[in-house]
């Protein structure tokens, strides 16, 4: 038996984690594939947090809620926490729903610790198994660790069979349990998870922005080096006990009461010691970073700052820039946002145009977020039970409706008919982000480029398809912000920014190959 194997096992010793078996994520398998419609392939846009004191008397737990709370835009599928207690043994809880209906006080009590990270996830397939929710705890006869993500691990596959033919047996078709394996294949060699962290970082080809919990109460925050995901990290003094926080988004720390320190650089470590120092390692440097635009779009929070960046502020920027670029100048127009994601947009918009901003339609805060919903049908059937048009505001209006994108048009489509219903004299949509036209590889549900809006109609044709996609649900007028707006309202350079799915220019190695696969797959689907 090669001296590896071990790993094949690799929750023989844990008693507190669940087996992690993703989803199916293989570009050579007939089984994603199974329906000719099914060409959504699967990716994670998560959320994570962490946080730590050198006091072993302090139980962090509920402070790991209010931090997974704070992230909880990013995932609602699912939610788990791992702490560690001084005892050298890591404890781990995972749920499907929201972190609100799974961490009540009476389960936080049974998880004590001075140290932990917790998840939130968005799984994008049509499954909720709670199987594939992370923190995904790894231990073996050599290493005991526990990690949670955000990102996808583009060339994973590759690594798999890599893995594999070391004897390295891994168990299901998921980037998490690939990384896992590659980490604890790394430990052979070395014990220094710097080192372990700076060789994987030379094979691992993606996003991700992790944060991984030894036994011993060590934090480690990483960030890939192109910086494609955001993390930061602050601390609460809080009675004089020192408090290190690491988290997705700065809206989160600030749940914590704590204070924002900096973002964790792209190819940087930030490592949280159990004596509560913090630490600072460069692992890999890049020419260029690669900060996914649609953090300040769409993703992050507005009261969060991310890169150095008041996501709120570039959303106004956004909308100012739109009314330049694409005024409305009909009599009696108002300017309505689709809440929640089209408020900053929309404000922006109406400071520039000088019409009044309203309120016109009214959202059931009971819905979850229609982006984030897994499954196209949820979506769509959400949008009614989402929304409603106030009629004694847009009727007999001009509505300039903002939102900031399109994806695959069915939501925006449904939207623009409440208006009409509710009495809108005319409804023109104006969108703060550039056309979605490709797919993405670096870990957002955004689909294949025949199933994307813009995409397909640019495809049908390509001078006249913002029309199309104007007749597609049913404006009076579209238009979308520009490349070059959206960079200056973000305030970032161009090449700080990760713009593939609005130009296919990807920085990773391994999208050439991906995009092949995706239109491999797009033609035999076309046979069938």
């Amino acid at each position: 038996m090669s001296s590896l194997n071990y790993y094949s096992n690799c929750f023989k010793n844990c008693n507190s984690c669940s087996k992690d078996n993703f989803f199916n994520k293989d570009f050579n398998t007939k089984l994603l594939y199974s329906s000719p419609l099914m060409i959504n392939k699967p990716r994670d846009h998560c959320g994570v947090f962490g946080i730590s004191t050198p006091d072993m008397e302090y139980n962090i737990a509920h402070e790991l809620y209010l931090g997974l709370m704070g992230v909880q835009h990013r995932g609602q599928e699912a939610v788990g926490i791992s702490i560690v207690n001084g005892h050298n043994k890591i404890h781990s809880y995972k749920s499907r729903g929201l972190a609100a209906q799974s961490l009540n006080q009476e389960l936080l009590k049974q998880y004590w610790g001075n140290a932990g990270i917790g998840h939130v996830r968005y799984g994008t397939t049509e499954t909720s198994n709670i199987l594939f929710a992370q923190p995904y705890q790894f231990c073996s006869n050599q290493i005991e660790y526990s990690f949670g993500f955000n990102g996808t691990i583009a060339n994973y596959m590759k690594l798999k069979k890599q893995l594999g033919e070391k004897g390295i047996i891994i168990n299901s078709n998921s980037d998490t349990e690939v990384v896992a394996n590659l980490f604890a294949s790394l430990s052979i060699g070395t014990k220094d998870w710097i080192e372990i962290f700076r060789i994987a970082a030379k094979f691992l080809d993606g996003s991700y922005s992790l944060t991984l919990l030894t036994p011993e109460g060590d934090i480690y925050a990483v960030r890939d080096p192109y910086g494609f995901k955001p993390l930061c990290y602050g601390v609460v003094d809080d009675d004089n006990r020192i408090k290190n926080v690491v988290a997705s988004e700065s809206c989160a720390i600030d749940a914590v009461n704590g204070k924002l320190i900096d973002d964790v650089k792209p190819g940087q470590i930030v490592h949280f010691e159990p004596t509560g120092n913090i630490n600072k390692e460069t692992f890999a440097n890049s020419k260029r970073t690669a900060l996914c635009q649609f953090e300040f779009v769409y993703f992050a929070r507005p009261d969060s700052i991310v890169d150095g960046v008041p996501v709120n502020k570039a959303r106004e920027n956004l909308g100012i820039n739109l009314a330049k670029e694409h005024p409305c100048d009909l009599y009696n127009t108002i300017i309505v946002p689709v809440p929640d994601s089209g408020r900053s947009a929309a404000s922006g918009y109406a400071k520039e145009s000088g019409f009044p901003y309203e309120e016109g339609l009214m959202k059931n805060r009971y819905v979850w977020r229609t982006f984030i919903m897994p499954g196209q049908k949820n979506r769509e059937n959400a949008v009614s039970e989402k929304l409603n048009p106030i009629r004694s505001i847009i009727s007999g209006k001009n509505v300039v409706l903002v939102d900031d994108s399109i994806v695959r048009g069915t939501t925006m489509a449904q939207i623009v008919s409440l208006l009409r219903k509710g009495g809108a004299k005319s409804v023109h949509v104006r969108i703060s982000a550039p056309p979605i036209k490709a797919a993405c590889y670096m870990g957002i549900d955004f689909p294949s480029s025949s199933e994307l809006l813009a995409g397909r109609m640019e495809l049908i044709d390509k001078d006249n398809w913002i029309d199309l996609v104007r007749q597609k649900i049913g404006a009076d007028s579209l238009n979308y912000q520009s490349i070059d707006g959206l960079v200056r309202a973000i305030g970032l350079r161009k090449n700080q920014l990760c713009l593939a799915c609005l130009n296919e220019e990807y920085v990773i190695k391994s999208a050439s190959e991906l995009q092949n696969l995706e239109k491999y797959f797009v033609r035999s689907r076309d046979r069938i």
